[in-house]
């Protein structure tokens, strides 16, 4: 028996939506306030690596703080557009793309730049983790919706 992948992808979108929120919230909540009060460095060397990019120069928190702040509130978004995910479709399709484009930059930095190899696994996991399981239910989601209209 084979599964409707629209039917299934559809019954799962508004949580798989709502996850990748929380994700956001769980890894960008902690960098806000641990780069907003210079606190990274006090974290054990493993788990510091997560939240210390770029050069370790002084505007490299405010940075953090900053790109953190957009992730929240963007985090806030997510959660709205998961009660009504076809009428936001263009916030989705704006979230899937940005953030493979990002993560795709962020694999390209850690691979290429000999300082910030320490960051290859984390953006690996990451990565994975927040776009692909809303990729494969939103696509085959939006997929349909488009065919219909």
């Amino acid at each position: 028996m084979t599964r409707n992948p629209p039917v299934w992808a559809a019954r799962w979108l508004p949580l798989m939506i709502r996850l990748t929120a929380v994700g956001y919230l769980a890894f960008f909540v902690p960098d806000l306030i641990l780069s907003a009060t210079h606190h990274v460095h006090g974290l054990p060397p493993l788990l510091a690596r997560l939240f210390d990019w770029g050069e370790g120069g002084h505007d490299d928190q405010a940075i953090a703080v900053m790109f953190a702040t957009v992730y929240v509130v963007w985090a806030l978004f997510l959660f709205a557009s998961a009660r009504a995910p076809l009428a936001n479709r263009l916030f989705l399709d704006f979230n899937l793309t940005a953030n493979s484009a990002h993560f795709g930059a962020m694999i390209i930095m850690a691979a290429a730049m000999p300082e910030q190899h320490q960051h290859l696994a984390g953006v690996l996991v990451l990565g994975a983790l927040t776009t692909v399981p809303l990729g494969a239910c939103w696509l085959p989601v939006r997929r349909l919706a488009t065919t219909r209209t």
